[in-house]
Formats: C-alpha cells, structure tokens, sequence
C-alpha cells in the first residue's frame, strides 16, 4: 500500500523547494508514484471605482502575473521531478473564484494525496488559497508541509492524534501508506472533557491525577485502532497525556516537539469549522502553527 496518485499543489518556485523535499520522503518506500503537479490561476475580485467603472489593467495585469509564475514553477517542475515520481504532468489550470481550493478539491476526487505548503509570510504567491478552506472542503488527504520545513533523513516516527471521532479515524487509515515504514507509531489519546463544546479552544485533556473522568487507561476505541494497525503488521503504542492546565493543542504540540515526530496524523474540523472560526480549535491553531509534516483528514 502506498500513494500512487498525488496532486501537488504548487504556488511559487520557492514553494517547489518545499513540495520536493516531502516528495523526496514519500519516494523512499520505492513504489511507482504519479505526481501531478498543479497550478491554479484564481479569478481575481474586481471593484468599480468611484465612476462605476471597472479598471481593466488589475485583471491584465493579475493574468500576466500568475501566467509567468506558473511558468518558471512548470519549468522547474519538469527539470526535476523525475528524481521523486515514477510519472508526471503539470497542469495549469484556471479557477471560476478568487479561490483556488474548489478546483484543487476537484483534481483531489481521483488522487491518493493532496500534497500542498503552508502559506510562507515571506513569499506573497503562497497567501492566496488559505489551508482551512482546502482541508475543509476536500475528501482527500492532504499533507501539508510547514513553511519553514526541515525535513528529516526520512519519516520514521508518526504519531495519530486520537479523539475517538469519525475524522480521527479516517487520518488514522488515510496514513496507513506513511505508518508502514516507520520505525515507532504512536496513537496519542487528546480527547477533551466535553466533545463539541464551545469551550473546544481552552479546555484542557483530562488528566488522570486531576480529573476524576479522566480515562485512567486507554479508550476501548483506542485499542481497536491499535489492533486494526497490527493486522497490518503495524505496532502502534498508545500515550495517554496530561493536561498539566494546558490546552489540547499546547500539549500535542508539546509533544509532538518532545517526541520529535516527523508527521502528525490528525482529523480536521471534528467540531464545525464556524465553531472553530469564533472559538478557535485544535485544526485552525496546526494550521497556523505547525511543528511538523502535518496530515490532516476529514
């Protein structure tokens, strides 16, 4: 089992840089990869100006724009990709909205992977396309590499993020290619005290010695996912962590930092993505933050 069909999302040469050093990790496992690799001309927002008229010259002058670095990043894709896939394309493609993700989500509908970089504050063609909108919206799983990504000599240690939820579990199976070659994988249990709460972005993990609810060994649904990993010869061991008064996203990225994980499997969005807009949660804050290859499922 492996990624067969990955669509890379691809912003700036720059970006490239960052997408070919993942590709460089997903190839080490030596099973025939296509990789296409995807750029999307939004259609930009135009304003009438005080006269109602429309300026011509924005729209002209956004085309020429992303028609030249799609281009230089077409170029570089082709001059270097037969080092990370098997076969490859690269596709220019033009977006109906000012947003790229609907046309990436699109491509995604017949792909493995969707493989796409954090937006970099020092590369201006990597804001457009916010991360929240195409992790939502999308089936496919999506690896996303962080912009100030160091990418270790290979992936060998993995942890899942486990809440007991459907997009949790979802991640868990969707990174079964990525949980096969490595070395240690851990199924982290971070389920908050109330699931669905408002509260999602300050309630802390329950904690054995604090909290009389807290789960004092691991969630029968844990260990099922810790059995069905070892059917597929995977042996998974199963952290329960506590909350030391901190929030969900604090400590899993404490961890994740203290464990020196290379990927971190999570569910996005198990709570709605309005609550998370207003209250923040536990996808919004990795998607901002993020400490490490980063695969997110919904």
């Amino acid at each position: 089992m492996s990624y067969r069909t990955v669509i890379a999302y691809i912003r700036s040469t720059q970006e490239l840089q960052r997408i070919y050093r993942a590709l460089a990790l997903l190839a080490q496992d030596g099973e025939p990869m296509h990789v296409t690799g995807l750029y999307v001309i939004p259609t930009p927002v135009i304003y009438s100006d005080a006269s109602g008229f429309i300026d011509a010259s924005f729209y002209e002058g956004h085309l020429r724009h992303h028609q030249k670095n799609a281009e230089a990043v077409a170029h570089l894709f082709q001059e270097q990709i037969t080092r990370y896939a098997t076969t490859s394309e690269f596709l220019i493609v033009r977006s109906e909205s000012d947003n790229a993700s609907q046309t990436i989500n699109e491509f995604g509908m017949a792909a493995d992977l969707i493989l796409a970089g954090q937006a970099d504050p020092d590369d201006p063609d990597t804001q457009i396309t916010p991360l929240d909108q195409l992790v939502y919206n999308t089936k496919t799983p999506t690896l996303i590499v962080p912009y100030n990504f160091h990418p270790p000599r290979s992936i060998r240690q993995l942890a899942i993020a486990f809440n007991g939820k459907y997009e949790a579990s979802s991640a868990a199976f969707d990174a079964l290619p990525l949980a096969r070659h490595c070395a240690t994988v851990r199924i982290v249990w971070v389920n908050a005290p109330k699931p669905e709460s408002e509260e999602a972005a300050t309630t802390v993990i329950p904690d054995p010695h604090r909290d009389p609810d807290a789960p004092r060994e691991a969630p029968e649904i844990a260990v099922r996912l810790q059995q069905a990993y070892q059917r597929h010869d995977i042996s998974a061991r199963i952290d329960l962590i506590p909350s030391e008064g901190q929030t969900v996203q604090d400590r899993l990225r404490a961890y994740v930092e203290a464990n020196e994980i290379d990927v971190l499997i999570m569910g996005a969005y198990s709570q709605s993505r309005l609550k998370e807009l207003i209250f923040g949660g536990v996808t919004r804050s990795f998607l901002a933050n993020m400490p490490c290859l980063t695969l997110f499922s919904r």
